[in-house]
């Protein structure tokens, strides 16, 4: 059972998330494509730590969205029905997120991102679409976190 400092702590980082994926939506929607980029899959990751930190307050993932899923034990909480929805939405969030991306340019994002070619099969300015394609996966995670905290754990 979680201390009441860890379960403040949590609770932190569970309200950070969803403040988060909220100004992502913001971000893309005015066109600043990597601030949106970069907050969505903050917004993750502070739901993510949340869980952990429920089980255990020591722990370092170094931005591992993939480790901490699992660490925080976050499949857990997804609905039989959403499993596939939601392991899509982590890959999506994992494949197109760096905690690093906070010190780009768009140009330098883009260029980034050309090197991966995520342009395939993409008409139009293809860092938009993969931008919006990590907001709405981004919130997909948050969105159920948010919403499986109060039967996951007391408030």
């Amino acid at each position: 059972m979680a201390t009441e400092e860890q379960a403040a702590r949590a609770r932190t980082y569970r309200d950070a998330g969803a403040e988060h994926i909220t100004v992502a939506r913001e971000l893309y929607d005015s066109g600043r494509f990597v601030l949106a980029n970069y907050a969505a899959g903050l917004a993750v990751e502070c739901v993510l730590r949340a869980y952990r930190v429920m089980i255990d307050p020591e722990f370092d993932s170094r931005h591992d969205l993939d480790k901490l899923y699992s660490l925080a034990k976050f499949a857990d909480v997804v609905p039989s029905q959403r499993v596939e929805e939601v392991t899509a939405a982590l890959g999506d969030v994992v494949n197109l997120w760096s905690n690093d991306h906070r010190f780009l340019t768009e140009v330098a994002l883009r260029k980034r991102w050309t090197k991966r070619k995520l342009y395939e099969g993409i008409r139009g300015d293809f860092v938009k679409e993969r931008t919006r394609q990590l907001v709405n996966s981004a919130s997909t995670i948050v969105n159920l976190g948010v919403a499986r905290w109060k039967s996951s754990f007391k408030d």
